[in-house]
């Protein structure tokens, strides 16, 4: 892990095996929260608004998790 300063905030640069670690982790949750989602369990509404949250959440970390891997391969 690298740390730097980046257009005045704090970055934490991974290494690239983290990276695909963060990738794989992310992604088994991801398919987690689309079963949970998607599945025939009944959820309450609060309990489907805060999976679709945290979907959310994981899919944007999947994003940048890839733009970052791209940037470590150049």
């Amino acid at each position: 892990m690298n740390l730097a300063w980046g257009e005045g905030e704090f970055i934490m640069r991974y290494t690239l095996n983290q990276e695909c670690l963060i990738h794989k982790l992310a992604k088994e949750k991801v398919n987690e929260l689309q079963t949970l989602l998607y599945g025939k369990d009944v959820l309450s509404d609060r309990q489907r608004e805060n999976a679709r949250k945290e979907l959310k959440q994981y899919q944007e970390l999947l994003y940048q998790n890839r733009l970052n891997r791209q940037m470590e391969m150049r």
